[in-house]
């Protein structure tokens, strides 16, 4: 039984390894987000924490009286349901203390469990993703797929799409949807005059980090753009915005 034990954890952690060397670093960061992500959480929250002193008081208090009333009364019950018992005992208070935390215990889990249903409603009618790539060139905002893009909306350019019409034709495809709403499609002019679009990711913190691309004619080519390049050529008032419907 042991042996059967050892093997099947030496067979985890091998597949576990083969996820890691390829880049799947998510086999060891959700066991240890299950374990241990609430202590970020709450290091985190507890900083912007106030206490409401009065509120504690008057909870303190009506806890208090509701045990004092609790027991009075489940000792009295107690002892009209055992009056014809000669060696009955008395209701003891540590009982309606458990009864009284077994409450509270309740209302919590009742609590939890509707903010656990709210927030799996939230994530699932949501519109962003749940789980990101580790790998950064396989993410819809990623460089690759920003070339893509850019190539896609420059083709629906030759072909006659008016500037302001470019997102939302770009949205009708189906296989272009996801990474059309996480990008941004700008339709420019070069300072040599030429039409050129700028791709680059609506999250401000990947925009940073990835930058965008540039491309125009098929001559031009793909063009990358760092962070800083990308803000000089959105500060020209040449850049055109496709709005999104």
């Amino acid at each position: 039984m042991k042996s059967k034990k050892g093997v099947t954890f030496l067979g985890v952690i091998f597949v576990m390894m083969i996820f890691l060397c390829m880049g799947q670093v998510w086999v060891m960061k959700v066991p240890f987000l299950l374990a241990f992500g609430w202590l970020s959480f709450l290091q985190q929250v507890l900083p912007e924490v106030t206490f409401r002193w009065g509120a504690i008081a008057e909870f303190l208090l009506v806890a208090a009286v509701l045990a004092a009333g609790s027991h009075l009364f489940l000792r009295w019950l107690w002892r009209q349901l055992h009056t014809e018992a000669p060696g009955a005992s008395v209701w003891r208070p540590r009982w309606s203390v458990s009864l009284l935390l077994l409450g509270v215990l309740l209302f919590a889990a009742t609590m939890a469990s509707v903010g656990i249903g709210h927030h799996v409603g939230w994530l699932m009618s949501g519109r962003a993703r749940l789980v990101r790539s580790s790998w950064p060139g396989m993410e819809p905002e990623g460089t690759r797929t920003a070339r893509w893009l850019c190539e896609e909306a420059r083709d629906q350019l030759k072909a006659g799409t008016p500037d302001g019409q470019l997102t939302r034709k770009l949205l009708a495809d189906p296989s272009l949807r996801p990474i059309v709403e996480a990008q941004y499609v700008v339709p420019h002019v070069s300072p040599e005059g030429k039409p050129v679009i700028l791709v680059f990711a609506r999250d401000p913190l990947v925009r940073e980090r990835d930058g965008g691309v540039r491309c125009g004619p098929a001559s031009f080519g793909v063009e990358s753009l760092d962070a800083k390049v990308l803000a000089q050529w959105l500060a020209e008032p040449r850049a055109v915005a496709s709005p999104t419907p």
